[in-house]
């Protein structure tokens, strides 16, 4: 699976398109009740910059 073959780069250099693929991970590990996982996405992105919110039509993303 992509998360589990990502590793942590400088934010500059992580692309929206793997923002993109991590958050689509994440909600699929979510859907799944695998919290374990969604939690470490969540924090390799936040690692890297990236602001996460959770709402009610899904997650949204910034650079933070």
């Amino acid at each position: 699976e992509a998360w589990f073959k990502w590793t942590p780069v400088e934010s500059a250099a992580l692309t929206t398109e793997a923002i993109e693929a991590l958050l689509a991970e994440r909600a699929t590990a979510r859907k799944a009740k695998d919290f374990k996982t969604s939690d470490r996405i969540r924090d390799d992105l936040a690692a890297q910059g990236v602001v996460i919110e959770d709402g009610p039509q899904g997650a949204t993303w910034r650079r933070g």
